[in-house]
């Protein structure tokens, strides 16, 4: 054997070696992308579920804030010199909330 077929064979050696070397990080990158596919579907279930009790809790204190604040209101009523014209819109304001 000369020195060029030598070369030969530890160039493609090398080479095989590479090959082999990117189809197990392939493969690797495969599974990996895998889990974190199943991951994010997870983590979409997730989110929805929160969204949907965080949008029940808002209505609930939402129900619980309108007797307060209609307790509040009768309380905290202002004080206008807007004559009868106040005194309608004043009258509107209070029958829009019911």
């Amino acid at each position: 054997m000369d020195i060029l077929t030598i070369c030969l064979c530890i160039l493609v050696l090398a080479g095989v070696f590479a090959l082999v070397s990117l189809g197990v990080f392939l493969i690797h990158a495969l599974t990996t992308l895998k889990d974190v596919s199943h991951l994010s579907q997870h983590l979409e279930t997730t989110v929805s579920k929160v969204n949907v009790t965080v949008d029940d809790i808002n209505y609930k204190m939402d129900k619980l804030n309108e007797p307060i604040n209609v307790v509040s209101g009768i309380f905290n009523k202002k004080r206008s010199s807007a004559g009868i014209l106040g005194t309608v819109l004043g009258l509107k304001n209070i029958l829009k909330k019911k």
